[in-house]
C-alpha cells in the first residue's frame, strides 16, 4: 500500500516540475494580492509539511523547512527571510524536490505501520490518512501555483 501512495504523491511531483518551468524569478516570491501567498511560500508550505510529517522533526534541513511556512494565518503576516529571497525559481523547485526526495526516503526507512496512528495534529487518524491526504494536499498547493502564475501574467506550460 505504500508504494501506491507515494506513485500517486510522484505523479504529483510531475506537476511541480512544470509549475516551475519557465517562472520568472522575480515572481517567485511576489504575491499578485494581498492574502495570496507566492509560489515560494507555497513551496515552502509543502516541503514543511512532508518533511514534517515523513522524517519527523529534526532530520532534514533546506531554507524551505521553517515554521513561518506551516500554516497559512502564520505565513501570511510573515515575510520571507532574506536566505529565502535569495533564492531563484530554479534553485525554489529544485529545493522543493530534494526536499520531498529525502523526506520520503525517512519516511521509507522509518518502515512504519500505515495502520497505526499518526501523531496529533496530523489529517487523518492512521499514517496510511495522511499519506492519502498528502498527495492531495500537493495537488491542491500546485493548483494555486498556476493560478498565482496567471494572476501575475506568466504564460505556463500546458497543464
Amino acid at each position: 500500500m505504500l508504494d501506491t501512495y507515494l506513485s500517486q504523491l510522484e505523479l504529483a511531483y510531475f506537476e511541480v516540475t512544470e509549475a516551475f518551468s519557465g517562472l520568472a524569478d522575480e515572481n517567485v516570491w511576489k504575491r499578485p494580492a494581498e492574502g495570496i501567498l507566492s509560489i515560494g511560500e507555497l513551496a515552502g508550505h509543502i516541503a514543511y509539511a512532508e518533511a514534517n510529517r515523513f522524517a519527523g522533526e529534526g532530520p532534514l534541513s533546506s531554507p524551505l523547512i521553517d515554521p513561518r511556512f506551516w500554516y497559512y494565518p502564520v505565513t501570511v503576516v510573515t515575510p520571507p527571510s532574506e536566505e529565502q529571497l535569495a533564492m531563484t525559481a530554479p534553485q525554489v523547485g529544485a529545493e522543493l524536490a530534494r526536499v520531498h526526495h529525502e523526506a520520503v526516503a525517512h519516511l521509507k526507512a522509518r518502515n512504519l505501520d500505515l495502520e497505526a496512528s499518526a501523531p496529533d495534529g496530523s489529517p487523518g487518524n492512521t499514517y496510511g490518512e495522511v499519506l492519502q491526504y498528502m498527495v492531495f494536499h500537493v495537488g491542491y498547493h500546485i493548483g494555486q501555483m498556476y493560478t498565482v502564475r496567471h494572476l501575475l501574467g506568466e504564460v505556463t506550460p500546458d497543464n
